[in-house]
């Protein structure tokens, strides 16, 4: 964030539903949201997300199950409204909620954040308020209403400025917010998090959020894309970007059979290696690109990610410690010239000649060349292939990271 007024933001949690449909209380359901995948209540994990953006100003609104739910925002320090008549529906408890922060007063802008839409991520609410702060500092006309959008899916939680309160607390609720705000300028603002787009309505729904929890501190291929393009990363640096998250995706997959085949856990991701390949060189060009991409993904609450770049040029794996999706990442980096195959002893070689004037700069690199060597040998006695094997055929067979 450049420099928003958290103080003058707040955040409306709409919990009132009856959840007919679910048959337990939304807001009490437990989500892996907590590091090292620790469950917590869904109310928990949202008011931990708003905190983490500087947001403290947070109010649940309550309603069916109030007792259970208010209990439970009291547990965390939240705010509670309670609507008198949930059955009303939804835009009954944004007008409770907005009712309470307007006679309070001091309020710019409102997250109308739902209960049942809960892997909302970090970045996500980040990129809003860059969005409102950029047209404050810019002296533009704020945006109404600021809206987050993947791949061209709008989602939640909008932001909804001050001068949609009244049109808001007068709407009869028929067609509910969206109606109430028709006509007025909508920005939407894209972000690299499609779990904006989720939402748990019933116990099947419920299941599947309980997996996509695990990526919440990480992100999916398709999301690394959308974050590559955000960050308006060059075509050479695209291709470059996809070849290495093909390879490394082609080694989690020998990875993972190799130890299935043993009767041992997986524990690798193709997945994430892959998304992790795509993001490894998103600040190059920047001083000491790998730290300063790890740095920006941590700064988007994506510690995960940023694991798996900060340490792509060189690494040393101990001998104890298993292969993961940073070894593998690493490995494929070493594969790729732009998005070319290229065995380790060329692509070191041909930097020794460059600086073969320069003693101490060989010395640095035939130790990176050794110990990529080690990782290179360390995988094939693990699966039985040469990882420059799959990566030629990786990139010679126009996989693409996807």
């Amino acid at each position: 964030m450049t420099g928003v007024d958290c103080g003058r933001t707040s955040v409306l949690i709409l919990a009132a539903g009856k959840a007919e449909r679910m048959g337990r209380v939304k807001a009490l359901l437990p989500l892996p949201l907590l590091p090292g995948g620790v469950a917590c209540s869904t109310l928990a994990g949202l008011a931990r997300l708003y905190r983490a953006c500087g947001l403290e100003d947070i109010t649940v609104v309550s309603g069916f199950h109030a007792t259970l739910v208010e209990e439970e925002a009291a547990a965390l320090g939240l705010a509670v409204v309670r609507n008198l008549h949930p059955e009303a529906g939804m835009f009954s408890s944004v007008r409770a909620g907005f009712a309470a922060l307007a006679k309070r007063g001091g309020v710019e802008r409102i997250f109308v954040q739902p209960v049942d839409i809960p892997l909302v991520r970090p970045l996500t609410v980040m990129a809003l308020l860059d969005a409102a702060d950029e047209e404050k500092s810019r002296n533009l006309p704020a945006s109404p209403v600021l809206v987050p959008a993947f791949s061209g899916d709008k989602g939640h939680p909008p932001l909804v400025g001050a001068q949609c309160f009244r049109r808001i607390l007068e709407h009869d609720g028929r067609g509910g917010l969206r109606t109430a705000l028709a006509g007025l300028a909508q920005r939407v603002v894209d972000v690299p998090d499609a779990l904006i787009l989720e939402d748990m309505d019933t116990p099947v729904e419920y299941e599947r959020l309980r997996g996509q929890a695990r990526w919440h501190e990480a992100l999916s291929p398709d999301e690394a894309h959308a974050l590559l393009r955000l960050r308006r990363i060059p075509e050479k640096g695209l291709r470059h970007a996809r070849a290495v998250g093909a390879v490394a995706a082609r080694l989690a997959h020998a990875l993972e059979k190799s130890r299935k085949d043993r009767g041992l856990a997986a524990s690798c991701c193709a997945r994430l290696a892959m998304a992790g390949g795509l993001l490894h060189d998103i600040c190059k060009g920047e001083p000491h690109h790998e730290a300063a991409g790890g740095k920006l993904l941590e700064s988007l609450g994506l510690p995960v990610m940023a694991e798996l770049v900060r340490d792509h040029r060189d690494l040393v794996l101990p001998e104890e410690a298993p292969f993961a999706e940073r070894e593998l990442v690493y490995l494929a980096d070493k594969y790729c010239r732009g998005d070319s195959f290229v065995p380790l002893e060329i692509r070191f070689g041909q930097k020794l000649e460059q600086y073969a004037n320069d003693a101490e700069a060989c010395a640095a690199i035939t130790g990176r060349l050794e110990r990529a060597q080690r990782m290179e040998a360390r995988f094939a006695r693990e699966t039985g292939i040469p990882p420059a094997t799959l990566a030629r055929a990786a990139l010679e067979s126009g996989e693409e990271a996807a």
